[in-house]
């Protein structure tokens, strides 16, 4: 009887144990797949970022729940700016998709699991992953040299080095006097555009710049250097020493800008970011039209641009008298004009749907030149006047729906209508 109970008290043991051997096993083969399962989702979406059937679909979704809090093109508003390297929910692909699914209702954003498909869930998603600029995952590494004529960077020289979580390169880290520091990571340039690297008054600093593995040419000015980035996804190192540059100067402000420099596009280096959010100042018409005159990017000198409530936007020339840009969005981010020495231009809060020298103008004879007489306003539209010759003229627009605006040109002569019709994306 001993035999037996000791038996079965060792056949209830092993039972017990078995069980949880079991569920141990099973429970390891659940979430070994459910992290499997997200990584084929992440590298499913990110494969998606550059499917343009996707990539339009989750543009649309953007826009019309998204871009309130987070701006039209992903700079932030109320919300985070979803373009930088700055998550603070989480970066992954997955994530990102989880946030937009549950939400933070506490910081006032809502989930969207029950509004949109899962479909049109990870095309949101992709599309916001298409936008990505700049750092992702930048590490540093600083070493202390022996002088400023110092030119010898070794292993047994480093002294510091880590992650940077706001994936900026920070040039202000070294507190030692001589140092060599470089800044390394994944990078994120304009998939549609060439964009390159500016270096704020360059000269004499001793920055270099190396892509996936390759050391990348200098060019532009000994004041204002530059260096050619590639499209898209590329491997970035920047290095610099300090040499005999004063303390005060060693700060670097580091910008992609667009190849003539006319547009500013993202910072590099945390420096660079302290100035370039300075150079947001959006204007908008949100109840009424707005007419404002500043120099405007791809349009010609003498352009006032004209906003409207139903963000159809357009330009008159008062130097041709002709309406020389349209776009569709909101108005103006005047920031880049009138920060600083106000170099840059304004920049179009849209997409465009003509430009110059796309426009609509008079046929006149070669020997003629308008001469604009100014604008007045009319049941709170703009009036533009002008003459050709002894003729005098007026042209102003009317926005019937989000999609169709109409020019109305009148003389003492002829009246003229003409009329443009788009998709309203």
């Amino acid at each position: 009887m001993q035999t037996s109970n000791g038996r079965s008290i060792n056949l209830r043991i092993w039972s017990v144990f078995d069980m949880i051997k079991r569920f141990l096993i099973v429970a390891l083969m659940i979430f070994t797949a459910v992290e499997v399962s997200a990584d084929e989702l992440d590298e499913s979406l990110i494969q998606s970022s550059i499917n343009p059937v996707v990539l339009q679909q989750g543009k649309v979704l953007f826009e019309q729940v998204c871009a309130s809090c987070h701006n039209k093109d992903l700079s932030g508003a109320s919300g985070f700016n979803l373009k930088d390297g700055e998550w603070v929910h989480g970066k992954r692909p997955t994530q990102i998709l989880n946030n937009v699914k549950n939400g933070f209702m506490s910081a006032g954003m809502p989930g969207f699991a029950d509004v949109f498909s899962e479909v049109q869930l990870r095309s949101i998603v992709s599309y916001i992953l298409s936008k990505r600029e700049g750092w992702d995952d930048i590490q540093y590494k600083l070493y202390q040299l022996d002088n400023e004529n110092d030119q010898v960077v070794t292993e047994d020289k480093l002294i510091k080095s880590g992650p940077l979580v706001n994936n900026l390169a920070d040039f202000a880290i070294p507190e030692v006097q001589h140092y060599f520091i470089e800044f390394e990571g994944d990078f994120y340039a304009p998939k549609e555009n060439d964009a390159q690297l500016w270096l704020q008054w360059g000269a004499p600093h001793e920055m270099e710049v190396f892509i996936n593995g390759k050391q990348v040419l200098k060019g532009g000015t000994p004041w204002f250097p530059t260096w050619r980035l590639k499209r898209g996804k590329q491997r970035l190192k920047l290095t610099y020493r300090s040499g005999n540059t004063k303390p005060g100067q060693r700060n670097l402000t580091v910008i992609a800008t667009n190849l003539d420099m006319t547009i500013k596009l993202f910072a590099v280096s945390s420096r660079a970011k302290t100035i370039m959010d300075d150079k947001k100042f959006e204007i908008k018409a949100t109840s009424d039209t707005v007419v404002i005159r500043k120099r405007i990017h791809s349009l010609p000198p003498l352009s006032i641009s004209v906003g409207t409530p139903a963000k159809l936007n357009y330009a008159f020339n008062s130097k041709t008298c002709s309406i020389n840009g349209l776009w569709q969005g909101d108005l103006l981010n005047i920031g880049p004009n009138i920060s600083g020495r106000g170099e840059d231009p304004s920049l179009p809060l849209g997409e465009w749907i003509f430009k110059s020298p796309q426009g609509i103008e008079h046929t006149t004879a070669e020997n003629q030149v308008c001469s604009y007489k100014g604008y007045q306003l009319l049941n709170s539209e703009p009036v533009f006047n002008y003459a050709i010759g002894d003729t005098n003229f007026s042209v102003t627009a009317m926005v019937k729906h989000n999609n169709k605006i109409s020019f109305l040109f009148n003389s003492n002569t002829q009246k003229k209508n003409r009329h443009f019709t788009f998709a309203n994306f």
